[in-house]
């Protein structure tokens, strides 16, 4: 019977090495054995129309490897009609083993599409205007099946963004009560409601006095839906009623984002605070601001520590690149940023420093330890820490060339319509403003000389003696 099992054993893993996988990924922790057969599903979403599944196969394959009961994990993916079929083989292919449902709905894109509104002058970047990063506020629709007449029956949904990495138990989160409030989130004090809403046009649209503007914000990064509740409290309508008010507003009702503020202000703070230890974010920045700078030289850090770390400073003391120390003990990590691993490499820029994981034993290539006071920290790059969960293999069958340089496009033929725009307008002016614009220059231009040739000339100095 040894004999046997020994020969089946072989077999398989001689099977897996012709599929060209990996006979295991001995750079992830253990899978955990089950612990309880009748406890509920966990039910796990991620919204994206990228085609670049890469990021969305880390942030599941993580969680599951992370989960103290992995087989409650039903995971579902919200994307496009048009690569749902296909984004199913990928993930059947590239991440074997996982509960992994596709969703998608016509209907529920177009509705979006109408509400949602980009304008150029709130300085958001027009990829958040996509339909799927206002998709989570519609999650129990897009994972019910309408033409089947099917209705999503949980009670709990966990979002998550598709730049995490979950390196805790996700069992936690769909277990907890949350004390009757629509969803649990984590408080981010580092910005402000101020940093997203204008005030002005809030009080203009009546609503002078109902928020505080030095409110903390929460992060959308990761979020849990009490189902019930929220549909009980009508927290989509109240988002759709503020997108309205947005796109009838005059003048930016909010700005440096698209689906947060609506989110925000339809919350208004009723919400259960998670610990910081579900929201290490930044990992996908390059610089430190100055004030995070400072708190980072304030923690501790000395020349030696930042030297030792590659650490550039900036004209007023900032940092690069950016240096993670909540990684230590968090249960996920976000890549917010322009630095996510899966594009770092075409922008040639040093990746981001993450404190070791304490709760992820692993070898790591290229570990850097830097004194903080009177403890050892190790650090290693963000990036590998990423690449952790993800085999060589499915890096290249899950990536997306036609969407590589989507981003870029669409900015430079923005850019291109601006400067149409502008040329236009030159044009178009009356000869006597040309004429006006003209004169002023002339104008300036002979003070200027002027001023050079009533410049006393400094006298030269006598050499000394």
């Amino acid at each position: 019977a040894v004999l046997l099992f020994a020969v089946v054993a072989l077999l398989h893993v001689i099977s897996l090495c012709l599929q060209g996988e990996p006979v295991a990924d001995t750079r992830a922790p253990p899978r955990r054995l089950r612990a309880d057969t009748s406890a509920p599903l966990i039910h796990v979403a991620l919204c994206s129309d990228d085609k670049d599944l890469r990021p969305a196969a880390v942030a599941i394959r993580s969680a599951a490897v992370s989960a103290a009961d992995p087989d409650r994990l039903v995971f579902h993916f919200v994307t496009t009609p048009d690569f749902a079929d296909q984004a199913r083989l990928l993930f059947a292919d590239h991440v074997p083993g996982l509960r992994i449902e596709v969703h998608h709905s016509a209907t529920l894109d177009a509705h979006l599409a109408d509400m949602i509104s980009w304008r150029r002058s709130s300085k958001s970047r027009r990829v958040l205007s996509s339909v799927f990063n206002f998709a989570p506020f519609y999650l129990a629709e897009y994972l019910s099946d309408a033409a089947a007449g099917k209705r999503f029956k949980a009670d709990r949904i966990i979002y998550l963004d598709t730049d995490t990495l979950i390196l805790g138990d996700l069992g936690e989160l769909s277990d907890m009560d949350l004390r009757g409030h629509p969803c649990a989130a984590v408080q981010y004090c580092l910005q402000r409601f101020e940093d997203y809403i204008s005030f002005e046009v809030l009080e203009t649209l009546g609503f002078g006095g109902v928020y505080d503007p030095k409110s903390c914000i929460a992060n959308r990064g990761l979020f849990v839906i009490d189902v019930p509740i929220w549909k009980q409290k009508n927290i989509t309508g109240k988002i759709e009623g503020w997108m309205q008010r947005y796109r009838q507003a005059e003048k930016d009702l909010w700005f440096g984002g698209m689906s947060q503020p609506p989110w925000l202000l339809a919350m208004n703070g009723d919400y259960l605070e998670l610990g910081d230890e579900w929201n290490c974010n930044s990992l996908g920045r390059d610089r430190m601001s100055m004030w995070e700078s400072v708190a980072l030289r304030k923690s501790g850090f000395d020349h030696k520590a930042l030297r030792d770390l590659g650490a550039k400073f900036g004209s007023y003391g900032s940092i690069q690149p950016y240096i993670v120390t909540c990684s230590a003990n968090a249960k996920m990590l976000h890549y917010n940023g322009e630095m996510k691993p899966w594009v770092a490499d075409r922008l040639k820029r040093q990746s981001p420093f993450c404190a070791k994981p304490r709760s992820f034993p692993h070898e790591w290539s290229q570990p850097i330890t830097v004194r903080v006071f009177c403890d050892t920290v190790t650090f290693i790059t963000c990036s590998e820490l990423w690449g952790t969960f993800i085999t060589p293999r499915a890096i290249e069958a899950l990536r997306d060339l036609e969407s590589e340089w989507a981003e870029e496009e669409l900015r430079w033929a923005d850019q291109k319509i601006e400067d149409r725009q502008k040329a236009d307008k030159e044009r178009h002016k009356k000869p006597d403003e040309r004429e006006g614009e003209w004169e002023s220059a002339e104008k300036a231009k002979a003070e200027s000389d002027n001023s050079k040739k009533t410049k006393p000339k400094s006298k030269p100095k006598k050499a000394p003696k």
